[in-house]
């Protein structure tokens, strides 16, 4: 079994990037919680002896090679550096969103049996860890916890020599979005997750990327991990977010003034107020990069009209399970202006087919289940077999594939049945018609028409004439529930949880700021 390059391993990656890009900068919207000291501001250099300095700590902490270390905190940049420092040891991280919730989170460690749980005060304090064995050896990034000790109170264990381990190994474990229950761990190889941050590599180097990166993405999920990788092994200068908040993003748009900007689409559409604002803050920015879902038209427009002229918006549908499987890159005037496509397989990577109702090829233009085929991905979930068909990954997806072959995403099939073609369309035209929206969500419900759930910027009251004139050509709504956007139960990578959603409704126990009719 041959061994992948050594800029793609989460062993290797960190000091391969400092011996041949040490001064490149890292710039943090927050200090680490391991190594405060550091601040919000180094290099390349700094961070790979930040991660030795981590794996030496763990090795103290009695982690060895070939074990899985839960990794459940507060979102910050200490979850990659400390995913580096396991796999610098041999160890396999577990990363797991602080959001999942308690019970789901005792779940997923009996699935995980992790030999150690890292995580901080403030999540334990939350109840997250709640559903946890207690005498799991527990070590805290940061101050010392209710069940254990810092990790900086542990002697510094003996680091071995760097080495690429065998393609086959398992190097990393992160979730699924949990969008439909008890998210699933997703068990990445290294020859696996090699294949999700290759074509980010080579789209760099065939669009000549230099500039600064500011990425704001959940640091657990495997996006996050295989574009640290992709962004070492180029050499880009690193801004790093995790508060998807307008306010903090302008903050470090303007430190960093990026030439590329990588985030979700849900937080995109929060950042369209920045670009309108303070357009200057995206005038260095020629292309922008999001994952996971088909973008908003809206938002596009946006963030290109305030962009250097000719920049792209450059959008890869994918999953934690398959890596980036269909790439679109929009102008300001796209080939397709469909706003479900989400673009072609990714060339020499991936390819996709449509499959009817009868498990048949569907042909060009007929909407159907989506399936994925690529080096990316996974072997299986944690604890599974493998999941694919003759190599083929189901997505989960329903869509379909356009007579000038591109694909086009309606919705995940467990939200088929509402009584509208494509609750994804329909959300785009809304947002279309209603600018003072920054979410825009139908809920399919049991009992009744789904519910249309919205959040409006700054919280204002819903212009319902313009709500009215919006929805008259969709099927039946119920009327439409506003909220805050911090209210809402999101998924790690901010989509929301529309089951939980449902639940909540039902029951009556989400908090709303309107109902249409009601007074504010």
């Amino acid at each position: 079994m041959a061994r992948v390059n050594r800029r793609l391993a989460l062993a290797t990656a960190p000091a391969e990037a400092a011996r041949r890009h040490g001064a490149v900068p890292i710039r943090l919207d927050r200090q680490l919680d391991l190594f405060p000291q550091a601040g919000r501001s180094f290099d390349y250099a700094a961070f790979a002896g930040l991660v030795e300095e981590a794996a030496a700590l763990l090795a103290g902490a009695g982690v060895t090679d070939g074990q899985r270390i839960l990794i459940v905190k507060q979102p910050s940049f200490d979850i990659p550096l400390l995913a580096f420092a396991c796999a610098r040891i041999g160890a396999v991280p577990v990363l797991v969103h602080s959001a999942v919730g308690f019970q789901a989170l005792g779940v997923m460690t009996e699935r995980a049996a992790p030999a150690a749980v890292i995580t901080d005060a403030t999540t334990e304090a939350a109840g997250v860890l709640d559903s946890v064995d207690p005498a799991l050896p527990r070590w805290y990034a940061g101050e010392r916890g209710e069940h254990g000790l810092s990790l900086l109170d542990a002697e510094r264990g003996e680091v071995p020599p760097a080495a690429v381990p065998r393609e086959d190994t398992p190097q990393l474990v992160t979730h699924s979005s949990g969008t439909t229950g008890v998210p699933k761990l997703v068990l990445h190889s290294v020859h696996s997750f090699a294949g999700h941050a290759r074509p980010q590599i080579t789209i760099g180097k065939v669009l000549r990327v230099r500039d600064p990166y500011l990425m704001c993405l959940s640091p657990v999920h495997a996006r996050c991990m295989s574009g640290m990788l992709a962004i070492l092994a180029l050499g880009l200068p690193l801004g790093f977010l995790t508060d998807t908040a307008p306010e903090n993003a302008a903050e470090l748009l303007a430190a960093v003034r990026p030439g590329v900007v990588e985030t979700v689409p849900n937080a995109f559409i929060r950042w369209e107020e920045v670009a309108e604002r303070q357009p200057e803050l995206f005038a260095q920015t020629r292309l922008f990069v999001s994952s996971f879902d088909a973008a908003h038209p809206r938002t596009i427009r946006t963030l290109l009209g305030a962009a250097r002229p000719g920049a792209r918006y450059m959008q890869a549908y994918g999953q934690t399970e398959t890596g980036p499987v269909t790439v679109k890159s929009h102008k300001l005037k796209s080939r397709c202006d469909d706003g479900r496509c989400v673009g072609r397989a990714v060339l020499g990577h991936t390819k996709i087919r449509v499959l009817d109702d009868e498990g048949g090829k569907a042909p060009k233009g007929t909407p159907g289940q989506i399936f994925a085929r690529s080096s990316g991905v996974t072997p299986s979930y944690l604890g599974s077999p493998d999941q694919r068909v003759d190599g083929w990954w189901a997505m989960g997806d329903y869509g379909l594939v356009s007579d000038r072959g591109c694909l086009h995403l309606f919705d995940r099939i467990v939200d088929r049945g509402s009584g509208v073609e494509s609750l994804l369309a329909a959300e785009d035209d809304i947002l279309e018609a209603l600018p003072q929206l920054t979410e825009a969500v139908i809920i399919p419900m049991s009992d009744g028409p789904a519910v249309p759930l919205v959040v409006t910027r700054g919280d204002a009251p819903l212009d319902l004439a313009a709500w009215r004139r919006a929805v008259a050509a969709l099927p039946e709504l119920a009327a439409p529930v506003q909220c805050r956007w911090d209210d809402i139960p999101h998924t790690a990578t901010w989509k929301v949880k529309r089951l939980e959603v449902a639940r909540r409704l039902a029951a009556g126990d989400l908090p709303v700021l309107a109902t249409a009719g009601e007074e504010r």
